[in-house]
């Protein structure tokens, strides 16, 4: 079946979260979304923001912190970075699709993807586990995945022209221990990968072949625009995990 490509970035960073997840719980043929956010920290559903971010810096420059599906660390959107996301049925995931061997090998399959395009790009850049596209400076990109019955969705960040110093900033954990149910973000060195964002989608796609431009669908507007409520909630962006209802 032919994929889509979806160039599809919303109002702000609580829709195109949301959009996120309406794209794994719909998921009917295979998706490759190219899209951007403002400035924001998107936190792992399992996190906690006190904890993974500056709460009170971010309040006084109205930065928002959203929460997301996936599972992972906190990551930095906004200007000078893009986001990729791969959506597969289970019924038409691709043979490279390694998804029997779960999220780590979800990882390395589109890892090899986004390194192809780099590569293409005139970019140097490998995986490293567990879900980390790094270049010669540092960390690049990083990656989350939730693997349904139904469906997988893997997606990532890629910097391209981020302000380092202001994507430490709001990525840098707090040092404090918790509990270990709680996932914790990693303090890493970052850096920009140079490529021009344009040409990376463009090999990006190629490197996935057979997506085709597309839009959204009415259910996946629907499902989104039913999702809002909660995105937009402080109780699921700051609330303690643990006592939300996932997917």
């Amino acid at each position: 079946m032919p994929g889509r490509l979806l160039e599809l970035t919303l109002g702000d960073p609580y829709e195109n979260l949301a959009l996120e997840e309406a794209l794994l719980r719909c998921a009917k043929v295979p998706t490759l979304r190219v899209w951007e956010n403002q400035k924001s920290v998107v936190l792992g559903r399992a996190q906690l923001a006190a904890f993974e971010t500056d709460v009170a810096y971010c309040a006084e420059r109205s930065i928002p912190i959203v929460r997301r599906a996936t599972a992972g660390g906190a990551v930095y959107n906004g200007p000078g970075n893009i986001n990729w996301t791969f959506v597969f049925p289970a019924t038409d995931a691709p043979v490279w699709l390694a998804r029997a061997s779960g999220a780590r090998g979800v990882f390395e399959s589109f890892a090899r993807i986004v390194v192809g395009a780099l590569a293409s790009c005139g970019v140097e850049a490998s995986f490293e586990a567990p879900n980390s596209v790094v270049g010669p400076g540092g960390k690049i990109s990083g990656m989350a995945a939730y693997i349904s019955r139904d469906a997988t969705l893997c997606h990532g960040t890629l910097l391209v022209s981020a302000d380092l110093a202001e994507v430490e900033r709001l990525t840098k954990p707090s040092e404090e221990a918790l509990r270990r149910r709680y996932a914790r973000s990693r303090h890493v060195r970052v850096a920009n990968c140079g490529a021009k964002a344009s040409e990376f989608v463009l090999r990006l796609a190629r490197a996935a072949p057979g997506f085709e431009p597309g839009g959204r669908t009415e259910e996946e507007a629907l499902l989104c625009s039913g999702l809002l409520d909660r995105y937009r909630s402080e109780e699921w962006n700051l609330g303690d995990p643990f006592e939300l209802d996932y997917l």
